[in-house]
């Protein structure tokens, strides 16, 4: 079963520009889902002003919606 780490960033700017959304929208998942992520929070991932940003095994994300979300956990996982 594959895995992924998923890092929402928590700090404020993220926070307003919709970091909650993110987190939501990935505990609306089938729970065989949620099993292969790794989801952690981060107070800063030092791109502010193009949040929200997640890292995705290492890798960052800006600008993150929740439909670009389940695009980018689909392309991980299947």
């Amino acid at each position: 079963m594959k895995t992924v780490t998923i890092e929402i960033c928590m700090g404020s700017a993220c926070y307003l520009l919709g970091a909650q959304e993110l987190i939501e929208t990935i505990q609306a998942l089938p729970e065989e889902r949620q099993a292969q992520i790794d989801l952690r929070g981060s107070t800063c991932l030092k791109a502010c002003g193009q949040g929200p940003n997640i890292t995705v095994d290492g890798e960052l994300f800006h600008n993150v919606t929740p439909e670009l979300l389940l695009r980018i956990i689909s392309e991980k996982l299947d």
